[in-house]
């Protein structure tokens, strides 16, 4: 229990960083983990002590290079079961990220690494982040929405899409293209979405959708 629950301030931490671009605050560890300040503050000072971190009152906490390759390690062993639970089992998102937070901590490394080459070794989680965080730039996190979570109206960048190549292909030919901008025409009730790429109506199934991620343009208030 003990090192699991290292590796869960661990992997928190990481994603702090990435989304603050800036060192994680106590408050926001706090708050992630559900546990009370004193609680994050004890277990600070343990991964201090083991050489993970670094904390700067006022400023925040800072993984060490040997935290950071823990930290990255549990990080992709969490993307990689996720992406076999949606992927091969067809578990939702959010039920594959809440398995995969219990499995992560069980499965070997070499068991890991048989999983990720029967997935065929992919690029990306089903949430469109990369698998292979680079360990020299982990104070970015780009921000993508899946295209079946966006609103009708709204209207984005085509960034990420996380589905076989054959499927990519489909979309190519359609006007799905890479950079290209596209915009929400309407949601049926039936999944169905309605889009507009290269000035062409697209209908997409919401299986496909949920696996083309946007960088959503700003609305002006």
């Amino acid at each position: 229990m003990h090192i699991e629950r290292f590796e869960e301030y661990l992997e928190t931490i990481l994603y702090l960083i990435r989304k603050n671009q800036s060192p994680a605050k106590t408050k926001q560890i706090s708050e992630e983990l559900n546990v009370s300040p004193p609680s994050v503050t004890e277990m600070i000072k343990k991964l201090h002590s083991s050489g993970l971190v670094e904390y700067t009152p006022y400023q925040g906490v800072e993984l060490t290079k040997r935290g950071t390759d823990q930290a990255i390690k549990i990080k992709r062993k969490h993307q990689v079961l996720e992406t076999f639970l949606v992927d091969v089992l067809d578990f939702d998102r959010k039920e594959a990220h809440k398995e995969a937070c219990e499995l992560e901590h069980a499965v070997s490394d070499a068991v890991l690494e048989k999983i990720y080459e029967f997935l065929g070794c992919p690029e990306y989680c089903p949430d469109g982040n990369p698998i292979n965080i680079d360990k020299n730039n982990i104070g970015q996190e780009e921000k993508f929405v899946p295209l079946d979570e966006m609103e009708e109206g709204s209207s984005g960048r085509v960034a990420r899409v996380t589905l076989p190549r054959e499927m990519k292909e489909r979309l190519l030919s359609l006007g799905i293209l890479m950079g290209e901008d596209i915009e929400v025409r309407r949601k049926q009730r039936q999944g169905c979405i309605s889009v507009i790429a290269v000035g062409s109506e697209i209908a997409l199934g919401r299986d496909i959708a949920k696996k083309i991620f946007i960088a959503p343009k700003s609305r002006n208030v």
